[in-house]
């Protein structure tokens, strides 16, 4: 069965449920919640595409693309009626990928969705082949990571980021700098503070003992290590 992409829309507004309700036509499977705190609980499990931002207050919603962007770098759009420049620039300056001006038919509406959409499965981890070191079973595409026997673990698009550059590489050290680049390239966006949130997250996805972590190391004042034995 073909796997729709999934476009989580955050809303507090009515008038526009026609473009979420003709998605289905268009080959989108929408995600919609109300509360962004709890689209970011429940994000394991979520593991959007998309995500679509339609809320009253500016601040809420810049307070919301920045816990989005430290979980993964998928495109943000914020749909909105008419503001100041200012306002539309402040959004960007957050992270916002494209503000949508409302109204908006479904039709455009789908098709900037799938736009940024090719734009996001382009990029070269989704398309990479799976990685297999000892018994360690990374799979890109279904973003998972297998240990021996155990169920295999979903992954964030950060965390399948770091895993793959980190295995590929595995006992050998691999410095902050190169990690904050290979994840977020020159956007800005990455700092060292945002990658310990990464491998603190990934840590207790993978680890028996987060405390005490095994496969994913530290090499204090240097950066992070991977070893599978």
């Amino acid at each position: 069965m073909a796997r729709f992409p999934k476009v989580l829309v955050i809303s507090d507004q009515e008038g526009t449920s026609p473009l979420w309700g003709s998605g289905i036509t268009q080959r989108f499977q929408f995600v919609l919640e109300r509360d962004p705190d709890r689209a970011i609980q429940n994000w394991g499990e979520l593991l959007p595409d998309l995500v679509v931002l339609e809320l009253k207050s500016e601040p809420l919603i810049i307070t919301s693309i920045a816990k989005f962007r430290d979980e993964a770098l998928i495109p943000i759009l914020v749909l909105g009626s008419t503001c100041p420049d200012t306002c539309i620039l402040d959004l960007y300056q957050a992270g916002v990928d494209e503000y949508i001006l409302k109204p908006i038919g479904p039709a455009l509406f789908h098709a900037k969705l799938q736009a940024w959409l090719r734009h996001s499965s382009s990029g070269p981890y989704g398309a990479r082949e799976s990685l297999k070191f000892g018994t360690v079973r990374l799979i890109p595409m279904a973003r998972t990571v297998q240990f021996g026997d155990r169920d295999p673990v979903h992954l964030t698009s950060l965390e399948l980021r770091l895993l793959y550059y980190l295995i590929g590489r595995h006992g050998h050290t691999v410095t902050t700098e190169d990690l904050c680049q290979r994840m977020w390239g020159d956007t800005g966006e990455g700092d060292e503070i945002r990658l310990k949130n990464v491998v603190y997250r990934l840590r207790r996805k993978i680890e028996t003992d987060p405390a005490k972590p095994h496969y994913l190391t530290t090499v204090t004042g240097v950066g992070y290590q991977f070893n599978a034995k």
